[in-house]
């Protein structure tokens, strides 16, 4: 706080010098002036009035966060392990990531290719933007590495 003060005293004390009529009789320093004050136009006017200056800082910008959209994710369960599969929704709630189960019990093509792709046999299985993350022990080593939110939000958390 006491060193706001002390910039915006500064501020303020140069914007008068530059603005003042003081010297002008003298041509280097009346050029000297002219330059100060038009690089402090160009830099967006750092030194300015006091009630510009309160004018200013009384302007409360607020930004909206980004919203960034979920990519999608697809758990692949074989109905069998629910434990594991209960595991698994729990963590990506817990992270509020919105997801989607599919049973694959009965789907001899898409069981196949979500082992295939996971490069491995036991489900359930996590995939982000159709890429494969892995079970579960992968699942939450990429949440405590940030790598989870990165790969669903493209953002650390």
């Amino acid at each position: 706080m006491l060193l706001t003060n002390v910039s915006n005293r500064v501020r303020v004390l140069v914007n008068q010098a530059l603005t003042s009529t003081a010297g002008d009789g003298f041509k280097p320093v009346k050029l000297v002036k002219e330059v100060l004050g038009t690089a402090n136009d160009l830099v967006g006017r750092p030194f300015c009035s006091a009630a510009e200056l309160e004018s200013r800082q009384a302007k409360v910008v607020t930004v909206a966060p980004i919203v960034r959209e979920a990519a999608p994710v697809m758990v692949y369960f074989d109905g069998k392990d629910h434990r594991t599969k209960k595991k698994v929704e729990e963590l990506l709630n817990s992270r509020n990531i919105p997801f989607k189960v599919l049973d694959v019990t009965d789907d001899e093509a898409t069981r196949s290719w979500a082992q295939t792709t996971a490069k491995q046999l036991e489900f359930p299985l996590v995939f982000v933007a159709g890429e494969s993350l892995g079970g579960l022990h992968e699942l939450t080593d990429a949440d405590v590495n940030g790598l989870l939110a990165k790969k669903v939000f493209g953002k650390g958390n």
